[in-house]
């Protein structure tokens, strides 16, 4: 862990490719706020925590930056493990549930954060400690407010850390080829800390630093801290956000999402405070038993969304597929087998859903190297020609996107047609979705 905020040119590298191949993953991905990052000062990245190890790498890829990251130690058990950690400038941090001994190591992980920003690089860390699989902030912890009053004390309280507040949204935590936005909010400078810390206290300074901190994550994040009722929350981000845009004045796009978001999330929050008990209550049932239909059913939002489904529509998009499918057949042939077995047999094998797409992206990284030189030998020795060759490895990698869209388009059709038929669970599902309409519309329209 000494040298693991050195620049590597063998990790510049390695990310070269990660990028690829985690920009292959998201149809959009939004980037927000990269002129509030300081030029030649020591920063810390302070993120939200949703996703797991891709995380780190939104941050790294937005910035294309070398930062140290502090993560929970118990992904260090494994000595090979903690090594690629280690390369990959990983470093870790102890907390109470690693065992009461364990905090002790964090001697070593805490001197190599201060000698990191004494050298004006930068550490990023995610002040919650763990991750979350709903769209909500855990309390902070006290690493951040630690590492910076550390670094003080060790310059004589000169150093100027800035902590860069980044906020990390995904329309899903899972899926290919969902959307994404981060944003990097306006820098805190630490030396106005520096003071309280004096006069009042370590503690007490900490505790400003982390409330700030919190309140400026906040603002770039959609945050429902109202767990009982989520469900209600969770819909209206699925059904709602036509409504919320229209109101907003704005199109409801990726890159608005998280302000539409954010704008039904206050709504509701509005909605329950001024509401009886009773009311909330019954729309809570209502939303829970409609994402319960949704799975059970296999029939998504977009299907629901757009019901009844038009004749002309089916004809339409039946005439697409046909169209499209000789040029997805290349992306399928090539791509489609290696991209179901990197994501999902290894499902079962995960407790937690939401390193899903962490080990998808592990394997796809171990793996689709080795696979791309193998599909080039194999289409050398059908076409006998390395520029041949070479255009049909090129052209397979768009094929590949293409037939995922088809196939997403081919099950909203499936899935509209089935939604058609007339029976208890279609009735019960389309019924749900039109009273928790009517009622997102009600406090929207407020």
């Amino acid at each position: 862990m000494r040298k693991v905020e050195k620049k590597s040119f063998g990790y510049a590298i390695l990310m070269s490719f990660a990028h690829i191949i985690h920009r292959a993953s998201y149809r959009c991905l939004n980037v927000n706020g990269l002129e509030n990052i300081p030029k030649n000062k020591p920063i810390i990245f302070a993120a939200n925590h949703q996703n797991a190890l891709l995380d780190p790498l939104m941050i790294i890829f937005a910035t294309n930056l070398q930062p140290v990251f502090l993560a929970r130690a118990d992904i260090f058990k494994k000595k090979f493990i903690a090594r690629i950690l280690n390369y990959l400038k990983i470093a870790p941090v102890y907390r109470m549930r690693d065992g009461k001994e364990s905090l002790e190591k964090n001697a070593e992980s805490f001197d190599t954060s201060v000698r990191i920003l004494k050298n004006n690089r930068i550490l990023a860390l995610f002040p919650e400690g763990a991750h979350t699989n709903l769209k909500s902030m855990l309390p902070h912890k006290k690493a951040i407010p630690r590492i910076v009053f550390m670094a003080a004390e060790n310059t004589n309280f000169d150093i100027d850390i800035q902590i860069v507040p980044v906020g990390i949204n995904y329309t899903h935590y899972y899926k290919f080829r969902r959307d994404a936005v981060i944003n990097f909010g306006e820098p805190i400078g630490t030396k106005q800390y520096y003071n309280q810390y004096h006069t009042e206290g370590e503690v007490k300074a900490s505790n400003t630093m982390r409330d700030d901190l919190y309140k400026a994550i906040d603002k770039l994040v959609v945050n429902v801290q109202d767990k009982a009722r989520y469900d209600i929350f969770e819909q209206a981000f699925e059904i709602a956000k036509p409504l919320a845009a229209k109101k907003l004045n704005i199109k409801n796009t990726s890159r608005n999402f998280v302000k539409i978001e954010k704008f039904i999330s206050e709504k509701i929050k509005q909605h329950i405070e001024n509401s009886d008990q009773q009311s909330i209550d019954n729309t809570q049932e209502k939303a829970q038993k409609l994402k319960q239909l949704k799975r059970k059913t296999g029939i998504d939002k977009a299907a629901i969304m757009k019901h009844p489904i038009r004749i002309s529509t089916i004809i339409l998009r039946t005439l697409t597929i046909v169209l499209l499918l000789p040029f997805s057949v290349l992306g399928i042939l090539a791509h489609g087998w290696i991209f179901y077995l990197t994501r999902y047999p290894i499902r079962k094998f995960i407790k937690d859903p939401q390193f899903y797409s962490t080990f998808a992206f592990g394997l796809t990284l171990v793996f689709y190297p080795l696979w791309v030189v193998g599909l080039f030998f194999i289409f050398l020795a059908i076409v006998h020609s390395w520029l041949w060759a070479l255009v049909l490895l090129v052209l397979s990698f768009p094929s590949g996107i293409l037939a995922w869209e088809l196939l997403q388009l081919i099950r909203q059709t499936f899935q509209g047609i089935r939604l058609q038929k007339k029976n208890k669970h279609n009735a019960t599902l389309l019924g749900l979705h039109q009273e928790l309409i009517q009622f997102y519309n009600q406090i929207i329209s407020a």
